[in-house]
């Protein structure tokens, strides 16, 4: 629906089209061009590009606009001596239509030399749902057990069935959006903008400015490279970034304003709202959080819930605060304030924003206080998109967000994914943090792992009773590994012995969980910041007892004498490392 109403707005106002890298266009055309053809089953939320990359197929293989304009919801095309079919959404198709077309379907998959081959869209819940309602033929069981490997490992478990699957919710969003900046702010029909008379007047155009900003060599680099950041630490928390979002997140950085209808500017607009003095409300740093809309519309849109998720604008740290409101009177500030504040006079130190603090300062009434608080936050947004690198660890960057730790996990999947190793305090930190959530005590211990329990359940808050050490060097058999998944995300590996019996036990490590170890590193309750995480690494611990379990012999030396019981219970020495206590039980 959307790629076609697009197709026909580009033509009625002559538009050249944004051309974007489409992750599986090029393998999918050469299949089908092949001599021996795979149905191809494209997958993925809505907005991920299913439609346009049946589009662009085909167009390749020969299909006319005309025929592709008239809306069939099954499009064939002779390619050679095969029948070739496309079904541009599936869930389109009424349950008597998709039930014949996956009845035959099929069939064809199960011989490389059928007449017929398909390209089919569908997103995962309606593929399954519709495999699942179509009549239950022993051709269809073996597609739909096919598919449901696909789906879930990657790989297809029965070679017989000639199909594969292109999941486009894997393209790494991070990658595509500084793509589409670049694209749209390129576009060739921002050469109409030359003969604007807002160009030639005392005020600046909002959008040009936006748009010039996003251009800039140095600080659009590091709009963008904040902005990837944020992105990336979404999708590593499982988050998705469709295509379709970050075409309309651009959109909205651009042309966004809360005094223009719809929150969107045009150029009709623009001349009105500089005369008003209301520019700085176009700034692209609020509106990268939808904050050119009201924030019930802001909350109900999917794309700025997840960019709002990180709390830039609310959170803040001491040295940024300070440097805000106090650093036009301070001398110690004052250099700073100049560099990051007043040198933006925009979107930065405006007018309406000094004016704001002065009034702030001096404490006129309790109004000057609910008018100045937005505009602090405003500034915070700013900082995050444009402190330069240099100033990043002095201001502490991260504060800014939810995740104090998000520099040092990207600096990771940085290093690990350039083959540099682990970068240095990492490890220590998230085995602190470990330490202190097996044990439930403030122990220092950072070059091994504790396990410890309770006597009764692995679940327990606090865990006296040593089990066992798990070295993180390579001893043994034993170690602790940070790597890269098949998905580009990160897990944690515990070896505990030198063969595959028992195997790594694995932890994913998402951002979530790499700010709960780090926070609880350094001092924090676990319980207190994130329930759902306190009992994720509770569950890893309870596979790690079970792994060391199966491993375990005693030695017939060190064994106990029958009759005794043998217990380690854990004490912190004076250097906060944990130490066991051996106590010998008479039973």
């Amino acid at each position: 629906m959307y790629d076609e109403t697009i197709q026909r707005a580009l033509k009625r106002h002559r538009i050249e089209p944004l051309v974007l890298p489409a992750q599986f266009l090029d393998v999918v055309i050469e299949n089908f061009r092949s001599d021996e053809p795979c149905t191809e089953i494209l997958t993925g939320t809505a907005g991920d590009g299913k439609t346009y990359h049946c589009r662009e197929v085909w167009s390749a293989l020969g299909g006319s606009d005309t025929d592709w304009n008239r809306g069939d919801k099954v499009q064939t095309l002779s390619v050679g001596s095969r029948e070739f079919v496309i079904v541009k959404d599936l869930s389109e198709l009424r349950a008597d239509e998709s039930a014949d077309l996956l009845g035959r379907m099929a069939g064809d998959v199960g011989s490389r030399a059928a007449s017929r081959v398909y390209l089919v869209a569908a997103n995962h819940g309606q593929l399954l749902e519709k495999l699942k309602a179509a009549p239950q033929t022993d051709a269809l069981k073996s597609m739909t057990r096919a598919i449901e490997g696909l789906l879930v490992t990657g790989t297809n478990p029965d070679p017989g069935v000639h199909i594969r699957l292109r999941d486009l919710s894997q393209a790494p969003a991070s990658e595509m959006i500084g793509m589409i900046i670049e694209k749209v702010t390129s576009h060739p029909g921002w050469s109409d903008c030359a003969a604007c008379p807002m160009r030639d007047g005392a005020n600046e155009c909002p959008i040009m400015e936006n748009r010039t900003r996003l251009q800039h060599p140095s600080q659009g680099a590091v709009f963008r490279k904040r902005l990837t950041a944020l992105v990336e630490l979404s999708e590593q928390n499982g988050v998705h970034f469709p295509v379709r979002q970050s075409l309309a997140l651009v959109t909205n950085i651009l042309l966004g304003h809360p005094a223009a209808k719809d929150g969107l500017m045009s150029c009709g607009q623009v001349a009105e709202i500089s005369s008003r003095g209301a520019g700085h409300l176009a700034s692209i740093y609020r509106n990268v959080f939808g904050e050119n809309l009201s924030s019930r519309r802001a909350e109900k849109t999917d794309l700025f819930r997840k960019l709002n998720s990180f709390g830039i604008g609310s959170e803040t740290s001491n040295k940024v605060d300070d440097l805000l409101v106090y650093g036009a009177d301070d001398p110690q500030l004052r250099a700073n304030y100049e560099s990051l504040v007043l040198v933006d006079p925009v979107y930065g130190g405006t007018p309406a924003y000094t004016g704001a603090q002065r009034a702030y300062l001096e404490g006129a009434d309790e109004d000057t206080r609910d008018a100045f608080l937005p505009m602090l936050r405003s500034q915070r947004q700013r900082l995050f998109f444009t402190l330069p690198e240099d100033h990043a660890a002095d201001f502490e960057l991260w504060d800014l967000t939810v995740f104090r730790y998000g520099g040092d996990y990207l600096d990771m999947v940085t290093k690990l994914r350039a083959n540099q190793g682990t970068p240095r305090g990492v490890m220590p930190l998230l085995m602190r943090g470990l330490n202190r959530v097996f044990t439930g005590m403030l122990v220092q211990n950072q070059d091994e792992l504790v396990l410890a329990t309770s006597g009764s359940h692995s679940q327990s808050k606090t865990s006296p009773l040593l089990d066992e050490t798990i070295s993180v060097p390579r001893h043994q058999g034993e170690e602790v590994t940070l790597a890269l998944t098949a998905k580009r995300g990160v897990s944690l590996k515990v070896r505990v012995s030198r063969g595959d019996d028992p195997g790594p036990v694995v932890l994913s490590l998402t951002p979530t969980r790499f700010e709960f170890l780090g926070r609880v590193a350094e001092g924090a309750l676990p319980s207190s910041f994130s329930l759902e995480c306190h009992e994720d690494l509770l569950a890893f611990k309870a596979k790690l007892l079970s792994a060391t379990d199966r491993r375990r012999v005693v030695d017939e030396d060190g064994a106990p004498a029958e009759g005794e019981l043998m217990l380690r219970f854990i004490e912190v020495g004076s250097d906060g490392r944990a130490q066991p206590r051996r106590v010998v039980v008479r039973v």
